[in-house]
């Protein structure tokens, strides 16, 4: 697989960072984060560059990954002559049975989660919506410039995850490794927070407790399996965390441009990065500010210029579009807070976010901690679907689930509640003035969210950057409870032992249920959450086949039509197959008359508008029905 041409340079970088540690066991881990950030930023840049001359293709992006590839296995090959020293294992490490037990579990996860991401078609809703489709569109025009499109979600959300999809997809052949961008990124979390855990002053156990409870997050390993961003976005703010600690130990340039770097792709990934960075930006400007005064600046502005460049692309296209470099007004209005409302109105916001993750197997459980909290509403006078901090009004609601947009993390939501109150009460925790500081940002970032972030059913995914980095803290403290050494191991067993059911049932990517990803054929696991449109999308798609047509428009009505099946069984990436977006009503209807659409007269159209029935007209060429199948008709030009 071409696919590996990229992994061989990431394998010769990480060398290269593991040579200039001398090979020491301990810095296999930051070699590993190192060798990531060099990596994004080439996978970054590349992108963005190629787009340029309208170059995104396979021919284009392997000769890119080739020379990289070679330039980093030269860099190694240099450094092994001139420093000539034998290459050995510096650090003889000796397990202890409690870590062999949590290395143990941590492999399982990720096997597991490995198995189940190479097996499973992609089937996340927003995936079939956006996620997959404007990668699709972006191969087809090999630009992630805009474009025509009738579902606006896949031009002005952040792209960052998505430019690795592209890479895995035009390198791997199709979407077989697309899931492994989250399964990666979870991955380098567990890495990561094992990292920042050990600058918090816990020891190797309790680095590897951290690595473990981030492993064993239920949201955590639903989305490893699938091609979501939440876990892409976790693992750059685990990154820009961990440089951004290094930064406040010692501000060196090259420690700046890997923070500047970790937080321009972690924005460039999920808009959320905003909010839980900043606090993390704060502190680590004011230790630099207190420590070197005026020898400050130099970091700081490395790390925001960086983070700006990666990201002005994207600015760039949306302001052309939008007038906003984030998103159209219509979109922050149905999804942000717009401006201050009332004390009462951001603590119901609060509230309602935290009992995402107290849902528990038991209905009854779940139903009186709902009325518990429509009660406390009712006694603020708050409407608890107010549609100022609630999007579309929502109902409110706990639920236990296996789903990835939904899931909660019941017992991860308590240890942070047990543990972050033992912290401050008990002051004998080694480093603890940065581990008070670190747990302030965290809380000062979910606060922030509730601040700006309308509240949503599936807010819970965007709650998992957060826990991936409290874990470390949960970690330290557990670490440090000596004298209860034997009942800390139970309890940490006793977490990691309750995780397995989100790798065995998750819902859309089950291990063991009826229709598990053995026994289900891989087209029907992509309509798994909608199975009812499986029959007209094939139907459409076999139509359109059996008249030899190539060029096909698509003629959906909103954001959350499904696209991306249509896609695969229309066998598109081939070489003659074109799609574009036809009938567009929106501010992208511009790029209709602009090269390369202006020019696409399609011979089919796949329409999902009931108004367009009676057919219509486009380009001067009339288009009639000749096909139905529930919402979805097929017209051919006359």
């Amino acid at each position: 697989m071409y696919l590996g041409v990229a992994f061989l340079c990431f394998f010769f970088t990480f060398l290269i960072f593991y040579k200039g540690f001398s090979y020491s066991y301990l810095c296999a881990r930051s070699s590993f984060m190192a060798a990531s950030v060099v990596w994004g930023f080439l996978l970054i840049m590349s992108t963005e560059v190629l787009s340029l001359f309208r170059a995104l293709s396979f021919g284009p992006l392997i000769t890119f990954w080739v020379i990289a590839a070679a330039g980093a296995c030269l860099i190694y090959v240099s450094l092994l002559i001139l420093r000539s020293e034998p290459i050995a294992i510096k650090t003889v490490v000796k397990l202890s049975r409690f870590d062999v037990a949590l290395l143990s579990y941590i492999a399982f996860i990720f096997t597991a989660t490995a198995m189940i991401a190479l097996l499973s078609a992609p089937n996340n809703w927003d995936s079939m919506t956006y996620h997959l489709p404007r990668v699709m569109h972006w191969i087809a025009n090999r630009s992630v410039s805009h474009y025509p499109t009738n579902v606006t979600f896949q031009l002005y959300i952040n792209p960052g995850a998505e430019f690795a999809l592209a890479h895995f997809i035009i390198l791997g052949g199709g979407d077989r490794p697309a899931n492994f961008v989250q399964w990666l990124s979870m991955v380098g979390s567990v890495i990561g927070v094992s990292l920042i855990a050990g600058r918090l002053g816990a020891d190797r156990r309790g680095q590897f407790i951290a690595a473990a409870l981030a492993a064993s997050i239920p949201m955590g390993i639903l989305q490893s399996t699938s091609t979501q961003n939440d876990y892409a976005a976790a693992f750059w703010l685990v990154s820009f965390v961990y440089y951004a600690l290094l930064l406040m130990d010692a501000p060196k340039k090259t420690t700046a441009l890997a923070a500047g770097i970790s937080l321009g792709i972690a924005v460039l990934v999920k808009s959320t990065s905003y909010l839980y960075a900043f606090p993390v930006l704060l502190w680590c400007g004011f230790v630099l500010i207190k420590k070197s005064r005026a020898r400050a600046l130099p970091p700081i502005l490395i790390v925001l210029s960086i983070a700006m460049m990666l990201n002005i692309g994207h600015y760039a296209r949306n302001l052309s579009l939008y007038n906003n470099p984030i998103a159209p007004e219509v979109y922050r209005d149905k999804t942000t807070i717009r401006g201050f409302v009332s004390p009462s109105l951001m603590i119901s916001n609060a509230i309602k976010n935290t009992a995402l993750h107290m849902g528990t197997p038991s209905d009854s459980f779940n139903k009186a901690i709902a009325g518990a909290i429509h009660r406390v509403h009712e006694l603020m006078r708050v409407d608890i679907r107010d549609n100022r901090a609630t999007s579309h009004r929502l109902p409110f609601d706990i639920q236990f689930t296996f789903n990835e947009d939904s899931a909660g993390n019941f017992i991860h939501f308590w240890l942070i509640i047990i543990c972050a109150p033992v912290f401050f009460i008990r002051k004998r925790y080694k480093g603890a003035p940065d581990m008070a500081i670190y747990a302030l940002s965290l809380v000062a970032g979910f606060i922030l969210m509730c601040l700006y972030i309308k509240w949503q059913p599936w807010n819970s995914r965007y709650h998992l950057a957060l826990f991936v980095l409290w874990t470390p803290f949960i970690a330290a403290i557990l670490n440090y409870a000596a004298n209860r050494r034997l009942l800390i191991n139970a309890a940490i067993a006793l977490v990691l032992l309750s995780s397995l059911p989100w790798v065995f049932l998750n819902e859309r990517r089950p291990l063991i249920a009826k229709n598990n990803i053995f026994v289900t054929g891989r087209i029907s696991q992509y309509f798994i959450n909608r199975p009812e449109i499986k029959e007209p999308y094939t139907g459409a798609a076999a139509i359109i086949q059996s008249k030899g047509c190539t060029s096909i428009g698509l003629s959906l009505p909103n954001d959350d039509t499904w696209e991306y099946p249509l896609w695969i069984l229309l066998n598109r990436p081939a070489a003659n197959m074109r799609i574009e977006h036809i009938n567009v009503k929106n501010e992208s209807a511009r790029y209709s008359t602009q090269y390369p659409f202006n020019n696409f007269v399609p011979c089919a159209v796949i329409s999902l508008r009931p108004e367009e029935r009676a057919g219509f007209i486009l380009n001067n060429f009339d288009y009639v029905k000749e096909w139905e199948s529930g919402p979805v008709m097929v017209l051919f030009k006359r």
